[in-house]
């Protein structure tokens, strides 16, 4: 196929080794995509939507509080209203609303004079509200990803390719792909021009990388022509937050800029602020309103970070005191005042310190709200269903869940949680490394190879290279807090620009030593040409 070497050994080793599988991971297509109507119930929903469109009925479009449901919603709003539909789009707030689809919704939805409601990123475990929306004259379309619970909802549509006995060929769409697929659908028997349904991709990759959905299969179709999208994008408030986040200036938006900048932005207003700013910043089309919002959306970031700070120690330091790394299998934790909107993002710090399933709870008098996450290979969402009778409601997937809980069931569920991952999880694991590559093999042909491998995330996570015998050159500080170091990484044959996050100790390695270096390749297109830089992830002495 014309790839260096290094690349065609990366590429087996990740499971591509015939000739036409490759090239369709290197270079996806849009025909790839799958028949929308193969998901189950999906042409009913169309048939449903396209007769409120046609009879001026109000749809009104559920979404969740963070980038995964803001970005579904605002595409089945704006979309449905290109074929003509009347549409008004909500997220719930999740201090005044909770989370899912719920009551405060349901009455929103009546009081708008909603005679359908669907639903984007929820909905799945909605029982009750549906229920509620039925007493209303209100038909409900589910368009979800979460797994279900024992029982579905009476919507008049679900469609979730994790449905029980489901054959769609792909599962791992995110919130907002099961949306798009609902509006593939729909603009194809409208014929509307496979240009105008592109122009939603820029949402799709936004709501998919951030959800840290699988980027492979459909996603990474989904995904990679979504971020070309989002480069060009005509959407003012998304070149707003691009330029409060110092995003695409002098480079390409990456799938790495979507996750470490646009996304935990979007996020925040989700988690302590009004979600219905980020929502109105995706929809607007005035410039003023767009920076305006795109500035006070920045800032509710500044004061998140600040919030995941403090309930941080406070979980690390419960942690020191409670857990027991021998013998118990996930951490449990749960504190008074922790603010639900942060607790997932320590939640998954911990996961990352202790190798471990991680339950926090933030407590308001005797009820609680929690977030977990998990590690690779355990089953979140399972292991919560078999302790469902500790909850007063609870929602998720593999690697992330939600609950609901009250104060006097906590120590039962610490200790069944322990019990349910006793001796399943094994030993903290070692850096994963991909392959040997010396850096004097980092030539600017594997340079231009790795940009054709993004974007990189979940399920395609960027290559780990091995690097034995190095120097470190140059080396120097950087960044206020003075724990960052840049040095070059030189072999017998080359040298490389390096950037070590977090690894002051490094500045102490003597002047000429040898190391062995995990590093990862990080790639740059830029008008200036290609631009290579290793990112450092540990040393040690050279073996």
């Amino acid at each position: 196929m014309g790839l260096p070497a290094p690349l065609c050994e990366l590429l087996v080793r990740r499971g591509f080794t015939a000739e036409p599988s490759t090239r369709r991971f290197l270079r996806p297509s849009f025909s790839d995509l799958h028949d929308p109507s193969a998901l189950i119930d999906l042409p009913r929903a169309a048939d449903r939507v396209e007769r409120a469109i046609g009879t001026g009925e109000t749809i009104f479009v559920h979404g969740d509080y963070d980038v995964d449901g803001m970005t579904g919603a605002t595409l089945l709003s704006v979309a449905l209203r290109e074929l003509g539909g009347r549409t008004i789009p909500f997220v719930p707030n999740r201090a005044r609303d909770g989370y899912d689809l719920s009551a405060a919704g349901v009455e929103r939805a009546a009081a708008e004079g909603a005679t359908l409601l669907v639903t984007a990123d929820c909905g799945i475990s909605a029982v009750e509200a549906v229920a509620l929306a039925a007493e209303k004259g209100i038909d409900v379309i589910v368009t979800d990803h979460h797994r279900p619970g024992a029982e579905l909802p009476a919507a008049h549509a679900i469609v979730n390719p994790n449905r029980p006995g489901h054959d769609y060929p792909f599962r791992e769409l995110a919130g907002v792909g099961v949306a798009f697929k609902l509006v593939q659908e729909l603009f194809t028997r409208q014929q509307v021009d496979e240009g105008r349904l592109n122009q939603y991709l820029d949402l799709v990759a936004l709501g998919t990388i951030a959800d840290q959905a699988p980027l492979c299969g459909e996603n990474r179709t989904l995904a990679q022509f979504g971020l070309r999208v989002l480069n060009r994008s005509r959407r003012i408030g998304i070149r707003a937050l691009s330029r409060v986040a110092r995003v695409g200036k002098w480079s390409d938006v990456r799938a790495s800029d979507v996750g470490f900048r646009l996304a935990p932005r979007l996020n925040s207003v989700g988690r302590i602020g009004d979600p219905t700013d980020a929502l109105r910043l995706l929809m607007t089309n005035d410039y003023a309103e767009a920076d305006r919002l795109a500035e006070k959306i920045d800032q509710t970031n500044l004061i998140r970070r600040e919030t995941d700070a403090l309930v941080l120690e406070e979980a690390r330091a419960k942690a020191a005191e409670q857990f027991d790394p021998s013998g118990d299998g996930a951490l449990v934790l749960w504190g008074d005042g922790w603010h639900q909107g942060v607790i997932g993002i320590v939640a998954s710090k911990l996961v990352d310190e202790f190798h471990r399933p991680v339950l926090l709870v933030g407590l308001e008098g005797e009820r609680g709200r929690g977030s977990a996450r998990s590690i690779p290979g355990f089953h979140l969402f399972d292991a919560l269903r078999s302790l469902e009778d500790l909850f007063e409601r609870f929602g998720g997937h593999a690697a992330a869940a939600g609950f609901e809980i009250r104060r006097d069931r906590l120590e039962e569920l610490r200790t069944r949680m322990c019990a349910v991952t006793a001796g399943d999880l094994g030993p903290v694991p070692e850096r994963r490394v991909d392959q040997e590559l010396p850096i004097g093999d980092v030539t600017p042909a594997v340079a231009r190879g790795m940009i054709y491998l993004e974007p990189f995330g979940t399920g395609n996570p960027m290559p780990r290279f091995l690097a034995r015998g190095v120097v470190l050159r140059e080396t120097s500080v950087v960044g206020k807090e003075g724990i960052h170091v840049r040095t070059r990484l030189e072999d017998a044959r080359g040298s490389l620009e390096a950037i070590a996050f977090r690894q002051p100790h490094l500045l102490e390695v003597a002047a000429g030593s040898k190391v062995d270096v995990i590093y990862e390749l990080h790639v740059e297109a830029s008008r200036k040409g290609l631009r290579s830089q290793a990112h450092v992830i540990a040393t040690r002495p050279a073996s």
